[in-house]
């Protein structure tokens, strides 16, 4: 009996030695260590010039840097080459130091990551409530508190419109339009507040909390978080020589923004060398026996890492705001994206191994996604050989749940609708992508950047379709017609004013060779007519302003403008009332004014269905 149990022993000892030793040599990929600078080299290579201008990547084993890599240019037009010492901006990334902060707080028992918010916030802070619910820390941390989205105000062009993270705060004033904890919906807005949070129980703005707890501790010189980068003037002068660019398929334009400054700054703001982003990556996966510096006991750490949130299929979404990738093994991180520069950050605390990819380039994918993959392997659900359900009636429209529902911007959100179209049993088509079903209503993207949506059910039908940082939920038959009515309302009401003011054009014309004089009726339909095309025009440029990252505060005047086109419509409707109550028309000419009438009436119910007068 004790020889059966010594060979037990030593098959269990040499097969967890030999599981450990391939750790050591071997990525959770396959690559050994040996080849695998090699290996990113040749895979950056291919996109390099072609489908990003710049990069640099780090990979980071057991708390030091294993490689630390500099790719492509951050001037093309200059020949200037991206170095280890070029500095990028994080994008949403910067998040991270935001939960951070609020775990040190929760350590020293400040704040407590269940209480409502509210107890947090100056009394009334919040207005824009929908539900009585309580939105507590992890709702924030979860993207799970409700809020609408906001595109307006969080990129500037000049510094000089940064405010206060308070001051943004109520600029922005988000809606709740999602019970909290019902559906996930990406928020920059419940980020900002979070940090907000952090400046009422420490009494520093933020940035210089995260300057005296993150960046100091970690000697993270290379590194500004402040939004026009007052607390290191070094990087905004680093940051002035790099350019941001656009485009893909070797047909890379530099951005015309040069500069963006991010009024919610906590959500995305900072800007840093990839070697001083190591350093935090590293204070997350202190080496066996060692304390993180950021935290006064590691058990903090550990909590802060551990799963607070999971699909609805029971995978795990997200870590106290990191999010949590399915590969071959476990991974947390955070993606970032502005104006012109695309990042990523993910790693596996269990492997004690991370990667970082930093470009200088707008929605950048192969890099930001593919090394990750090429790193940690896709993932394989633990049953391969379930039954797929086939899912053909689920095709359809589905909108992301983040994006405007208030204002006149809730307009972007119609028109980003997604079309789900199964192509195949167990395959279907999304944002020009092919996924495959790999196990019951989950399915996996084929192009190698490891997307995975997740279907959730109810009695049968589709609730929503969950992406690793939205929800979408599925268009509704009301809206559809909705927006069918509406654009058939509008194009009706183009139509008949063109068509209309050209006849009538034409008919001044004639008319005015046989001395003919118009009717009063002609001219306030004319001056009705000739309104009706002031709001399209209207729309137009303020949604061009809109996204050139225009200030709301600028953008009034177009909303002014709408509000005097209802005036309008109102004077010239009951100016021609009265007309026709003076003078006999014909059958004909009445049919004409009632159907100008119809189309600016039109018209004014698109402004108020849609908002477009706030």
């Amino acid at each position: 009996m004790r020889k059966i149990f010594l060979m037990v022993f030593v098959l269990v000892f040499f097969s967890v030695s030999a599981v450990s030793a391939n750790e050591d040599v071997m990525t959770p990929s396959g690559i050994p260590y040996t080849e695998l600078k090699d290996r990113v080299d040749e895979y950056v290579s291919k996109y390099i010039g072609t489908s990003t201008a710049g990069a640099n990547v780090v990979i980071v084993k057991d708390g030091e840097l294993f490689m630390n890599t500099s790719y492509g240019y951050a001037d093309i037009e200059n020949q200037i080459k991206v170095t280890p010492d070029t500095v990028f901006d994080w994008g949403s990334v910067t998040k991270l130091l935001v939960w951070a902060s609020v775990m040190q707080l929760v350590e020293q028992g400040k704040l407590e990551l269940t209480e409502d918010i509210r107890t947090y916030l100056p009394d009334g802070f919040l207005t824009k409530l929908q539900y009585n619910a309580p939105i507590t820390m992890l709702n924030l941390m979860h993207h799970n508190a409700g809020w609408e989205d906001r595109y307006l105000d969080l990129f500037y062009k000049s510094a000089n419109e940064i405010k206060p993270l308070e001051e943004m705060l109520h600029i922005v004033k988000s809606s709740q339009v999602h019970e909290p904890g019902s559906i996930v919906a990406y928020s920059n807005y419940g980020v900002a507040l979070a940090a907000l949070i952090v400046e009422h129980l420490t009494g520093q703005p933020f940035y210089e909390y995260v300057n005296e707890h993150i960046f100091s501790i970690l000697n993270m010189k290379d590194t500004s978080i402040h939004p026009t980068q007052q607390d290191n003037l070094n990087i905004a002068t680093k940051r002035d020589a790099v350019f941001g660019y656009h485009g893909s398929e070797g047909e890379l334009s530099i951005s015309k923004n040069e500069r963006i400054y991010i009024g919610m700054y906590p959500a995305g703001s900072a800007i840093g060398t990839i070697a001083d982003l190591a350093k935090f990556m590293t204070a997350l996966m202190p080496i066996d026996g060692e304390n993180s510096p950021l935290f006064q006991n590691n058990r903090t750490l550990e909590e802060m890492l551990t799963t607070s949130d999971f699909y609805d299929n029971g995978l795990p979404r997200n870590a106290h705001g990191f999010w949590e990738g399915l590969y071959a093994v476990d991974v947390l991180g955070h993606a970032g994206n502005t104006d012109s520069f695309s990042s990523n950050f993910i790693f596996s605390k269990d492997n004690k191994l991370g990667v970082i990819i930093m470009t200088n380039q707008k929605n950048e994918v192969a890099l930001s996604y593919g090394l990750p993959t090429l790193l940690y392997g896709e993932y394989s659900p633990a049953n391969e050989n379930q039954a797929m359900p086939h899912v053909q009636k689920h095709e359809g429209s589905y909108y992301f749940a983040r994006q405007p529902y208030k204002g006149f911007s809730k307009l972007y959100g119609a028109l980003n609708i997604t079309n789900i179209e199964i192509t195949e049993p167990n395959r279907m088509n999304a944002f020009g992508v092919t996924y495959e079903q790999i196990a019951q209503y989950l399915y996996q993207s084929t192009d190698g950047s490891n997307d995975h949506l997740h279907m959730t059910l109810n009695n049968g039908q589709i609730e929503k379709i969950s992406t690793l940082t939205s929800d979408m939920i599925p268009v509704s038959q009301s809206s559809k017609i909705f927006k069918l009515l509406s654009i058939l309302a509008v194009t009706f009401s183009i139509l008949y004013t063109v068509i209309t003011l050209v006849i009538s054009l034409i008919q001044s014309i004639n008319n005015r060779k046989k001395t003919v004089q118009s009717t009063t009726s002609k001219k306030w339909e004319a001056i009705l007519l000739l309104a009706n095309i002031v709001p399209v025009i209207n729309l137009i440029i303020l949604f061009y302003r809109a996204f050139n990252y225009t200030p709301y505060a600028a953008l009034r005047i177009h909303l002014w403008i709408n509000y005097a086109y209802l005036g309008i419509v109102a004077v010239c409707i009951v100016a021609l009332l009265v007309e026709w109550r003076k003078i006999t028309t014909t059958r004909g000419q009445k049919i004409r004014y009632a159907l100008s009438c119809v189309s600016a009436i039109l018209i004014v119910i698109l402004i108020f269905g849609w908002e477009l007068y706030y």
